[in-house]
């Protein structure tokens, strides 16, 4: 198995164990004119993993049944490939700047997101399974047109 699909295969794991529904597809619909014009069937929790040999500076623990592997970041988001790209092109809307964070450079790093039901819950509950490097489980920004139901 390709190191890259460590990540969605412990959080499908983690969400099934924890009986959160995960989606193999997106979907909702569109009503212009509402304050949240666009409704979509789940939402996307991902994580960023870390490979060390030796413990991170911040005491971490690493995954699970995944030696070496330390989580750096869990996050969620409706459309979770964009959420990545800010985080790993250091924009400065609450990102985490991952270019710049001393403690994973030069180290293998991998990515991956499920969709999965009650989205906001099931990262929340990662946070507090399995304390990431960064980031905390405090609740983000909502969407201001996409709407999840939930």
């Amino acid at each position: 198995m390709p190191e890259a699909c460590l990540v969605p295969k412990f959080l499908k794991e983690f969400a099934a164990e924890k009986n959160f529904a995960i989606y193999d597809c997106l979907y909702g619909s569109i009503k212009l004119g509402q304050p949240y014009p666009m409704e979509q069937s789940c939402g996307a929790v991902y994580g960023i993993w870390a490979r060390s040999p030796a413990p991170l500076t911040n005491p971490i623990l690493p995954v699970p049944g995944y030696p070496q592997w330390y989580p750096v970041y869990w996050g969620k988001d409706i459309s979770p490939v964009s959420r990545l790209k800010a985080h790993v092109q250091g924009h400065q809307n609450g990102n985490i700047d991952l270019p710049n964070i001393r403690e994973v450079q030069g180290l293998p790093l991998v990515f991956g997101s499920v969709l999965v039901a009650r989205y906001g819950e099931f990262e929340r509950l990662l946070h507090s399974s399995f304390p990431p490097l960064l980031g905390s489980h405090r609740t983000g920004r909502r969407a201001t047109v996409v709407n999840v139901r939930q």
